[in-house]
């Protein structure tokens, strides 16, 4: 009996790791912004899940002598990067569907449709995502007629670039019966040809018309999906996501991982509004134990995108003047949800593109009723602000939550829309910040490519990866280097209200961190978005280590 107690004592002391042992990350090149200031370090020490201190290598070696050394080699050390908002489901899903992103023309995409057609055959819809008519000649909206000629005898339905439109085929519309209904939907449209035929292209709300007759994928069909995205997230140096407007099998499957420390990354997921089960996932938060999952937010939308001219607008569009954009969420439903909910904490975030949608948003979370304990609102996108309403942010307390690279996919567009007036409130980063307002940068993958450095990038020069437009475009709006990743660090932890634990690198805080093949801060910052990573460690642990190249 007694031998069995001492194995018995023995296996507790192992398994609470009384015999852990201090790692030390030494001969690196680390930034980190604490307390708002940009801080270097040569050396990073940490225990199990948390940072002992940051500092150079010759006195943390000293201090900490019986650590486990890892030799560093000169690469650098950022705290793991933090995309503010998001849609996990959506970019795990398209790496199994046809991904039509940065195709430059109707033909090229039409041959990648049949392409996967063919080598897809057991499908039952083609699906997929990423098309984008702003860049194709003409820029005219795609029609079903291009899909038919294709001959493909299954329902094709392709969701725009921004998510806010989709392309359908005559057999998709045939299942889903849209062929009888009028161009009027509530804050969706169906887009006609001057003969008011349908032309195969719903936008916004309309686009449920077909896809509630997409086949719904099974609950391990999407734990699997979602697990293999979010490890390629981390491989890109995301340590925390929020997934902006989660559906409820999406939330039961985080849960389900979450309670078998299944996680690889760190998700603050918003439910969706619109889901049939919101109530369900509203009967309490989740704040996961061991700090994987948190879900205290609400995801609202209030218009569609500037792409596809959903955005709600104050005045008509510049290139079309009958329109001034899509409400798909009325007014008074958010309302009455977003108070209903704050007194339980639950935290208010609201998809707004146009200066109409932001003015809507801002105004109810201004209203003393949608307050919690934290006040930490967000207003998601925040693309196109009326200047008179900037205050509103700063005055209230409330987040942008902005995303770099829709400024340099937009450029080529946004001033058709809006026009040079309009513009100055618009991707108003600078105006923002010296406004003292805290953006919480993303990328609203699958929207836009969801390497982190991408952003940063973006956020710093205003240009895309060909260093287009020369000098940046409207350049007046760049962020600093310091203030991007800031925007990607510790302003997301503060957004996410977990700023106290994440989000920068220093004692006491989880040991959520990158290691990558350059100093962002001591090269060209227009190759900021070629950085690589080498490594991605969270809660003390490395996760994900990329593959040496082999001659």
């Amino acid at each position: 009996m007694k031998s069995k107690s001492i194995i018995y004592v023995l296996i507790l002391l192992l398994s609470s790791n009384v015999f852990s042992r201090v790692t030390l990350i030494h001969n690196v090149k680390g930034n980190t912004i604490n307390h708002g200031t940009r801080t270097s370090f040569s050396a990073i020490a940490f225990e199990n899940n948390k940072i002992l201190a940051i500092g150079d290598s010759k006195t943390l070696i000293k201090n900490y002598a019986n650590s486990l050394l890892i030799d560093g080699k000169g690469k650098a050390i950022l705290p793991g990067l933090h995309d503010a908002h998001a849609h996990i489901m959506g970019f795990s899903r398209l790496q199994n569907q046809v991904d039509l992103a940065g195709v430059k023309s109707l033909e090229e995409s039409l041959k990648k449709i049949k392409f996967y057609a063919e080598t897809h055959p057991q499908q039952e819809w083609i699906l997929g995502r990423g098309w984008n008519q702003v860049l194709w000649n003409g820029k005219k909206f795609p029609t079903k007629q291009d899909l038919d000629k294709l001959g493909i005898d299954r329902p094709i339905w392709l969701r725009r670039v921004d998510g806010h439109a989709g392309w359908a085929n005559s057999i998709a519309m045939q299942l889903a019966g849209t062929t009888s209904i009028e161009k009027e939907v509530e804050g969706g449209e169906i887009i006609l040809d001057k003969y008011g035929v349908q032309t195969g292209i719903f936008v916004d709300n309309a686009m449920d018309l077909i896809q509630k007759e997409i086949p719904q994928e099974s609950a391990f069909d999407t734990i699997d999906t979602m697990l293999n995205g979010l490890k390629y997230l981390a491989s890109l140096g995301l340590t925390s996501i929020d997934d902006a407007g989660i559906e409820y099998q999406t939330y039961n499957a985080y849960k389900l991982l979450a309670k078998n420390k299944l996680m690889p990354i760190r998700i603050n997921a918003m439910v969706a509004s619109w889901d049939k089960n919101l109530d369900k996932m509203l009967k309490k938060p989740i704040h996961d134990k061991n700090g994987f999952l948190q879900v205290h937010a609400i995801k609202y939308i209030f218009d569609g995108a500037l792409g596809s001219r959903g955005a709600a607008m104050l005045k008509p569009y510049s290139d079309r003047s009958d329109s001034t954009g899509l409400i798909v969420q009325s007014e008074d439903f958010i309302k009455k949800t977003a108070f209903a909910n704050a007194k339980n904490g639950w935290q208010t975030a609201i998809h707004s593109i146009g200066d109409a949608a932001n003015h809507m948003a801002l105004t109810i979370m201004a209203d003393k009723r949608a307050e919690t304990k934290t006040n930490r609102n967000r207003d998601e996108h925040a693309q196109v602000i009326s200047r008179d309403d900037i205050h509103l942010f700063k005055d209230n307390n409330i987040i942008a939550s902005m995303q770099p690279t829709h400024a340099t996919s937009d450029k080529n567009m946004a001033e058709d829309r809006i026009g040079k007036e309009r513009l100055k409130g618009a991707y108003a980063w600078q105006t923002l910040l010296k406004n003292g307002v805290v953006i919480a940068s993303g990328s609203d993958f699958p929207v836009e490519l969801p390497n982190p450095f991408f952003g940063l990038h973006a956020a710093v020069t205003r240009q895309d990866r060909n260093n287009q437009p020369k000098g940046g475009w409207i350049p007046s709006e760049k962020m600093t280097l310091e203030q991007a990743l800031a925007s990607f660090t510790i302003s997301g932890a503060f957004a996410n209200r977990r700023e106290k634990e994440l989000g920068s690198l220093e004692a006491g805080k989880l040991a959520d961190f990158i290691l990558v093949d350059q100093d962002i801060f001591a090269i060209n910052p227009q190759d900021i978005w070629k950085t690589r990573v080498l490594q991605t460690w969270v809660n003390g642990e490395k996760i994900y280590e990329k593959r040496p190249l082999h001659n």
